[in-house]
């Protein structure tokens, strides 16, 4: 397909660096000699993922599906002294899918390169880095490079780390354009059509991120702008959002554990993606709140309570109340997404509970349940799309059921990951005007992974 000729010079000076390294860090090529330059560290993975769900929640596409994904990645690490380089090919591809199948460029991005980047140690507290490269903050619920996702959150830009003598406080501060992925049209994603994922300052991402160690308890405190603009070719909503949070974690005191983190998101944004759409103020808030026990003996089992919470949107109001959880992931806290998917923290209440269990390195286990309800009745529920506007269809979102197991078939060589999930869907679900099918949604996956 076309690429512009910029895209194309950007994928040229990627493809040649990474062709440098290659060739210059090779280990066939002069092995000695670059064991006594520096340190090389090569990894890779492939990972082959079956998914299927029946019964969907949304409001169009297809009720039921199947889809085959396989995801590649080669990771280069090279340090010498205070000096490294790293960068990351990454091939996300998807078979057996058809037009209306929910899956996107998250899912489907044919050869990609989301780090490539240059480091150095001015000190040993302070570090810098600048390139193509993923960011991971605290708990990755608003910053994080998702491990479920096939495509990851990449970043262009510049970030400073900096550590205390004895490394109980950090302190990180970037700024960067985060990547946009190409193509973004369904026919071209479902056929693994190649186009380089590109960035631009009408898309900025930056702030900072600080943590401590007061004995027992963790502390952390960020702050994350993001600034968006109409580019040449998409329309947005011209969002300006900073978000302000903390988190307080207490691991393991005694055999009790805490976790408490809250947000609260300003700004301004845009009501829709049309030129002339006014701006409005933004004023969001999400908390996270979790309780957990992790009973004595060799299965290291734990019990945990969690309860969430993300604002919505409510009616009558001249202001922008749905939270916008930026770029985290949300597999850890609410389940798988790609073809499931239905909740995040936006526009949603939860209750829950969690049992898990890892009685051997090789063996992990979790199933928790949820309770779910919707914070504003006249917004969209989280990440279904579903939406009653006139709030007829109140607030009951129902609960969800779901479970994983993992199990290294060879320790750190093969491992296989399945997991199910059930949402019992609530009245909300069954009587929006914008539902399709009011049965229970099914999901179920399997992966397995190769590491070298």
């Amino acid at each position: 397909m076309n690429v512009p000729s910029t895209a194309r010079t950007r994928a040229a000076l990627r493809c040649g660096l990474l062709a440098g390294m290659a060739l210059g860090f090779s280990p066939s090529a002069g092995a000695q000699e670059a064991a006594g330059a520096g340190d090389l560290d090569l990894s890779g993975s492939v990972r082959v993922r079956y998914e299927a769900y029946d019964n969907g929640y949304r409001s169009s596409g297809a009720r039921s599906d199947d889809a085959l994904t396989i995801r590649t990645s080669i990771v280069a690490k090279y340090t010498r002294g205070r000096f490294r380089v790293g960068a990351e090919i990454r091939d996300s591809r998807g078979y057996a899918i058809d037009l209306d199948t929910p899956i996107s460029s998250a899912h489907i991005d044919p050869l990609q390169v989301p780090q490539l980047y240059v480091g150095l140690d001015v000190s040993e507290q302070v570090s810098v880095t600048a390139g193509r490269m993923v960011l991971n903050f605290g708990s990755k619920r608003l910053v994080g490079d998702p491990g479920w996702r096939n495509a990851a959150n990449a970043f262009t830009g510049a970030r400073l780390d900096w550590q205390g003598p004895e490394g109980k406080e950090r302190l990180s501060v970037f700024y960067t354009l985060p990547d946009k992925r190409h193509p973004d049209t369904k026919g071209e994603v479902i056929a693994n059509a190649w186009s380089v994922d590109t960035e631009g300052f009408d898309l900025r991402f930056w702030g900072a991120f600080a943590a401590a160690q007061r004995g027992p308890v963790a502390l952390e405190a960020y702050a994350f702008l993001l600034d968006e603009r109409d580019d040449a070719t998409h329309a947005t909503r011209n969002r300006h959002l900073r978000t302000f949070g903390g988190r307080l974690q207490v691991p393991e005191a005694g055999r009790w554990d805490l976790e408490l983190e809250a947000a609260l998101q300003l700004g301004r944004i845009r009501t829709s993606r049309d030129d002339g759409a006014p701006s409005v103020p933004v004023r969001a808030y999400m908390a996270h709140a979790e309780a957990g026990y992790t009973l004595p003996g060799s299965l290291d089992a734990r019990l945990s309570l969690q309860a969430d919470m993300a604002s919505g949107d409510k009616a009558g109001t001249a202001r922008h109340e749905r939270f916008d959880s930026l770029y985290g992931p949300r597999r850890s806290d609410w389940g798988p997404t790609s073809l499931y998917g239905p909740l995040g923290y936006s526009n949603v209440r939860s209750l829950g509970v969690r049992a898990q269990i890892a009685p051997s390195r090789r063996f992990d286990a979790f199933v928790d349940w949820r309770r779910l309800w919707l914070d504003s009745r006249d917004d969209a529920f989280a990440f279904t799309g579903i939406r009653d506007a006139s709030g007829a269809s109140g607030r009951d979102g129902g609960s969800q059921v779901q479970a994983r197991v993992r199990y290294w078939l060879i320790p750190k060589r093969i491992k296989v990951d399945l997991g199910a999930a059930w949402l019992d869907k609530g009245a909300f679900l069954k009587r929006a005007p914008n539902v399709q099918e009011r049965g229970d949604t099914h999901y179920g996956y399997g992966d397995i992974y190769f590491l070298f």
